[in-house]
């Protein structure tokens, strides 16, 4: 077998490359997936989701199809994992078949929209039920907004000072939104009990009454489930730390997505078996609603806080990692180098920390429904690239070793579906304006990634 001596260029420069130990078996991987994916994004996308399917069966369908082309996804990296077992993802991935403009747009587009973007939905959740559960329905939606402005900003300074408060509040959050969703599910199954469940939500033909016939609400359907599933190639952020990758990797990928896929089909039957989908619609609250369905007042306040915490958790593990990659990135020379650095007084990157804080805030100003075709097109516009580079390896290097492979067919398939998810938005009046403005990012990157050439290469001419 031919050993693979790159090193990866997101954060490594040549000759100073830190080796990491290889800890994480098959247990390990699954739970890491498991524990990534599921946060807040099942207490967002079901409005979304539910309001374009049309239907009870129909949203149930479009959840079913999500959690079997996510297991897809992860199976398609893991051939890429195993071929080239560097860790950082897409970034590695689209330099080595395309170059490096490609990987920055990639780069460019994850630091400064898709994740920022995406931990603004989840901090706007937050202050939805902070704001509800202190002033009950007389807060308003600006109210929410300045709950989440705080939020963010209390857990950047927390970011700041230190690490060790984040990574304790991360293992408070990873138990407690594990309960959360086991709590909802209990919440269905007590109502149920009691005998007041909607029954009809699962009975034909009513189940797919009222139906979408309108593709493009599928596609937008889609962007709402598969934004619950957003951290399902986590596993290949870390390939360098994943004992025998060529095993683990879709394995590991493989049970945590099924994990994730069940957890979160339960907590749909939980959600129709409690709630007509008009009342799923129309509810901007679904967990504070659940707990107040089955078990009154006190189970509201046990849902709200138990999901308040876990949105805790995720915001401040995002800021953590997301400003971590954006110094890594500027300090190797992807992004400018004032972005870079470790502040020497708090040993952390105090200035990627605000950075990030700040885009974060920013995106507050849009509603999330906006804001998710507006990060999602980008997002798989990204992965569709990245299935491609399945197929040109496969062309390009067919006698490079490749642990794991999957049939071609799947990637081809892959790179169909996801091409159609970023081409879909287009056609919808509802969400053509923010899927544009989200590939506008896609020219605005390259015009950075051109100034930033030249003024290297300027720089460099009148140093000598």
């Amino acid at each position: 077998m031919e050993e693979n001596t790159e090193t990866s260029p997101l954060c490594s420069k040549k000759g100073n490359t830190p080796k990491v130990q290889r800890t994480v078996g098959v247990l390990a991987a699954s739970a890491v997936l498991f524990g990534n994916c599921v946060g807040a994004g099942i207490f967002i996308s079901p409005k979304g989701v539910y309001e374009k399917a049309g239907s009870p069966g129909a949203g149930l369908v479009v959840w079913g199809l999500t959690g079997i082309l996510a297991t897809l996804c992860t199976l398609a990296y893991a051939e890429l994992g195993t071929m080239i077992p560097q860790s950082g993802g897409e970034f590695v991935y689209i330099n080595k078949a395309y170059g490096k403009l490609p990987a920055f747009l990639f780069s460019f587009c994850t630091v400064f929209l898709i994740k920022p973007a995406s931990m603004s939905v989840v901090a706007m959740v937050f202050g939805e039920y902070f704001s509800h559960l202190v002033w009950g329905h007389a807060a308003n939606v600006w109210a929410s907004k300045a709950a989440a402005g705080v939020l963010i900003v209390v857990l950047g300074l927390f970011n700041v000072i230190g690490v060790q408060v984040i990574t304790r509040l991360l293992s408070i959050a990873s138990v407690l939104k594990m309960g959360v969703v086991a709590f909802l599910i209990s919440c269905g199954i007590t109502v149920l009990v009691k005998g007041g469940g909607h029954i009809e939500n699962f009975q034909t033909p009513f189940s797919f009454e009222g139906s979408s016939t309108n593709p493009t609400d599928y596609g937008l359907a889609f962007y709402y489930c598969l934004f619950t599933f957003q951290a399902w190639n986590s596993l290949n952020y870390m390939t360098e730390e994943i004992k025998t990758p060529e095993r683990t990797l879709p394995i590991g990928g493989l049970v945590g997505l099924l994990g994730v896929s069940i957890s979160y089909f339960l907590c749909n039957i939980a959600y129709l078996m409690m709630f007509t989908i008009y009342q799923i619609v129309q509810t901007n609250t679904i967990a504070m609603d659940s707990g107040f369905a089955a078990f009154g007042r006190p189970g509201e306040i046990i849902m709200t806080l138990g999901l308040l915490v876990s949105c805790l958790g995720c915001i401040g593990g995002a800021i953590c990692c997301i400003s971590r990659n954006l110094q890594c990135t500027a300090d190797s020379g992807v992004f400018p180098e004032f972005m870079g650095g470790i502040n020497k007084r708090f040993q952390t990157p105090v200035r990627a920390i605000i950075i990030e804080s700040s885009m974060m805030c920013l995106y507050l100003l849009f509603d999330a429904n906006v804001l998710i075709p507006f990060l999602s097109t980008v997002e798989w516009l990204f992965y569709c690239v990245t299935f491609s580079v399945v197929l040109f390896l496969r062309y390009k290097e067919p006698n490079t070793h490749r642990p794991f492979k999957v049939p071609i067919l799947v990637s081809v398939i892959l790179l169909l579906v996801t091409g159609t998810f970023v081409v879909l938005p287009l056609f919808s009046s509802s969400s053509r304006l923010s899927t544009l403005l989200g590939l506008c990012w896609l020219p605005f990157g390259s015009l950075v990634y051109a100034a930033r050439y030249y003024y290297t290469r300027y720089s460099h001419r009148t140093a000598v």
